[in-house]
């Protein structure tokens, strides 16, 4: 029988995938519910297709022409939702035969499938094993001379023989269910090469953590090629590829362990260009980490870099890892980073990557380079001193403003700093509303002056009049109201804020008016210069930037939060996922365990769900699991306390600081509520409705325990009343699940 891809069953990192739907063949798709069938048969049926559904779950069958599955395959994709692509199977088969058992492990989903079939010169590249390595040393950071080893870099070769850069390799290999077989190719390609050139020093070889199933078995062939090529375990590095986010952290650190039990060394690619680094850097605890390139970049002269850079060095000199500095480019880059502590550095300044590792690289002096940073710190002095006192001045309160990236610290230094510079009675930030009404949002004030803070606006007219004006970045400076040519009821509302003269700028950001920055002589009238006025132009302009720089930031940290929410939280029900409820119990268990105080643990089943799934359908199932989540989430009342999906239909509640008869009065509460409900169970055994059975336990922490102890003993105690009925409420003592 003909499959998709014909193969002995293997491992995956030595199965290479060919496709075979360009021939006739027998098309099968299995649909995650039945309103994906529904618009699967539509569009079938509208096109005249000819198919068989299947009777056991949501799916069917159809005959293909040759290449008509793939077609069929990427119309569906444009019907279906994103996940209905990630959740529907699909399985093809040469022939017109029915699948066998062994077909089964050909399953893939509809979006694999289609990757899988436009990858045809991916899998030619593997099956004729066109790959090959370059090599680009690493070296001492303190003698730029000695190579201390060398990164292996990955190259495809297309059927001509030219080269094809990693980047859309890895990203097909990714989708596609490649990435084993191309992880493992890189690796033997570089083992093979790198022997072959005799060169001495370290070998870094990248892998992705996930293309790996079982190390000792995924991992022999590389080992034995090691072994094979003479080169010394201890020379090895193998690089975990940091923006690949393994999501099993525990596997992950399977990985690791049999690389440093086999005598490898591990490295930490990339550090500081993913959200985990810093954590899996104490978790994995590497024998090096590799400093981005994207970091290294200007890091001389970015202030944001540098900060995050000398932190990370800092960090490491500690722990005792060693840094390979990525990306170094020029000499000032190299220079830095010596002088902060990094070990060994790579870039193009350095060497570039090449087919045949180089044996020399240049020497960099560490005399020179400090020639080199006096003379371009004397050059720096120069410039400034052939500044304008102007600039001076810019820079000088730009760097002040720019200190915080809170709004409201921003805006009070940018009014504090301008009326000292300008030695002016009062200077506001007057920010609009969209009715562009606006608000004297922030002041600073000379002593004996008036407040107006918090004073607000509305000239119903100023769209009209002036709003165009001021949004082109025009200014607009008053030496005396009197003589200004103002309407009386003008110079009525600034006599009456003891205004003489002043000097508006605009604040505009993106284009649009934010604000204006006001400064108020309050006793006498002033005569503003040319000069006063650009520089107060220039320092309007970069506290918008600040301003802009405040709330992007303050968006991420809306975004981050939001991400933080998605993390922790189940996507169905809303209430807490499984990961939450793990660490949240880990955290209340040790602070109960130093407080002694108790902790108790409800588990909830909804009773004979599966056959509420199979009489409603999965969406009404989802439906009744977030009403059962939104009615147990109402019985809980302290802060402390958590309702999370604990799998399934099943859901934990955790009580800090309760006792057993607390607990229980809870568990009771649940049942009312879930009552009340009324949600119809034709076919439950014990009631008429969705009912819940549930399991109590109630332990002091002790550090010689585990949470396990806890969840042991409430899960025991849901197990008593299911078999009691279910229904029904039944408490556990630890000691007795222990027992048992």
């Amino acid at each position: 029988m003909s499959q998709i891809y014909p193969i002995s069953k293997t491992c995956a990192c030595r199965n290479v995938a060919r496709c075979r739907t360009k021939e006739a063949g027998r098309l099968f798709l299995w649909f995650p519910v039945p309103h994906t069938l529904k618009k699967v048969t539509s569009y079938l049926q509208q096109f005249a297709f000819k198919y068989e559904l299947m009777q056991e779950r949501p799916g069917l069958s159809l005959e293909c022409r040759p290449g008509q599955s793939l077609e069929i395959a990427r119309n569906l994709a444009k019907l279906l939702a994103p996940r209905e692509l990630k959740e529907t199977q699909v399985l093809f088969i040469q022939g017109t035969f029915q699948p066998q058992l062994h077909d089964f492990s050909d399953i893939a989903s509809l979006q694999r499938f289609i990757k899988l079939n436009q990858s045809g010169w991916l899998v030619e590249m593997l099956a004729t094993e066109r790959f090959t390595s370059y090599f680009q040393p690493i070296v001492s950071i303190n003698d730029t001379s000695q190579i201390f080893g060398y990164e292996s870099l990955l190259r495809g070769l297309d059927e001509q023989g030219n080269l094809v850069l990693p980047t859309p390799i890895v990203e097909l290999a990714t989708e596609a269910g490649l990435l084993p077989q191309v992880d493992q190719v890189a690796r033997l390609s570089t083992i093979t090469q790198f022997s072959r050139y005799e060169v001495s020093g370290h070998i870094f070889i990248n892998f992705a953590p996930t293309s790996l199933y079982d190390p000792a078995f995924c991992l022999r062939s590389t080992v034995e090629a090691i072994d094979t090529a003479g080169i010394s375990h201890d020379r090895v590095v193998f690089e975990v590829v940091e923006s690949d986010n393994p999501q099993d952290l525990t596997h992950l650190k399977t990985v690791l362990k049999y690389y440093r039990d086999a005598g490898f060394l591990v490295a930490l690619d990339d550090l500081g260009s993913g959200y985990s680094s810093l954590n899996l850097l104490h978790q994995l605890r590497p024998d090096f980490i590799k400093l981005d390139m994207e970091l290294i970049r200007d890091v001389h002269q970015d202030l944001y870099k540098a900060s995050i850079t000398e932190k990370l060095l800092e960090i490491t000199q500690k722990l005792n890892i060693q840094t390979v500095a990525e990306g170094i480019e020029c000499i000032e880059e190299l220079n830095w980073l010596r002088e902060r502590g990094a070990n060994f550095a790579q870039g193009y300044l350095i060497g570039k990557p090449s087919a045949v590792p180089v044996t020399t690289t240049p020497y960099f002096d560490p005399i020179v380079l400090t020639v080199a940073s006096t003379y371009s710190q004397q050059v720096e002095q120069r410039v400034v001193r052939h500044q304008s006192e102007p600039e001076r001045i810019v820079a000088d309160v730009t760097q002040r403003i720019r200190q915080s990236l809170e709004l409201d610290e921003i805006l009070q230094t940018t009014v504090a700093e301008v009326r000292q510079l300008f030695e002016v009675d009062r200077v506001v930030m007057y920010q609009f509303k969209p009715d562009w009404s606006g608000l004297v949002v922030v002041e600073s004030l000379a002593e004996g002056c008036m407040s107006i803070l918090g004073f607000h606006v509305m000239d119903t007219c100023f769209k009209s009049t002036r709003a165009a004006y001021y949004q082109q970045g025009n200014t607009r400076a008053i030496e005396n109201i009197e003589t200004a040519g103002l309407s009386p009821c003008h110079i009525h509302l600034l006599k009456s804020l003891q205004i003489r003269a002043n000097l508006v700028v605009p604040i505009l950001q993106q284009g649009c008016l934010w604000g204006l920055l006001i400064a108020h002589q309050c006793r006498h009238p002033r005569q503003w210069q040319q000069s006063e006025i650009n520089l107060f132009n220039q320092l309007a302009g970069q506290a918008a930037i600040a301003i802009q720089q405040s709330e992007l930031y303050h968006q991420l940290q809306q975004a981050n939060q939001e991400l933080q929410r998605l993390a922790c939280s189940d996507g169905l029900t809303q209430v807490a996922n499984r990961r939450c409820f793990d660490e949240t119990l880990n955290t209340q268990w040790q602070w109960l365990a130093r407080e002694q105080g108790s902790l108790s643990l409800i588990l909830c089943d909804v009773d004979y769900f599966k056959l509420y799934n199979d009489t409603h359908g999965h969406l009404a199932g989802d439906d009744a699991l977030r009403q059962v989540a939104k009615a147990i989430s109402q019985t809980v009342k302290h802060p402390a306390d958590l309702v999370a999906r604990y799998g399934g239909e099943e859901f934990a509640v955790i009580l800090p600081n309760t006792d057993i008869e607390g607990a229980i009065a809870v568990a009771r509460d649940i049942q009312t509520n879930i009552s009340g409900l009324q949600m119809p169970h034709p076919h439950s055994q014990v009631s008429e409705f969705i009912t819940l059975s549930l399991g109590v336990a109630t332990i002091t922490p002790d550090s010689q325990l585990s949470p396990a102890t806890l969840i042991a003993a409430a899960d025991q105690g849901l197990y008593e009343a299911k078999a009691q009925g279910r229904n029904c409420v039944v408490q556990m003592d630890c000691q007795d699940a222990d027992a048992r």
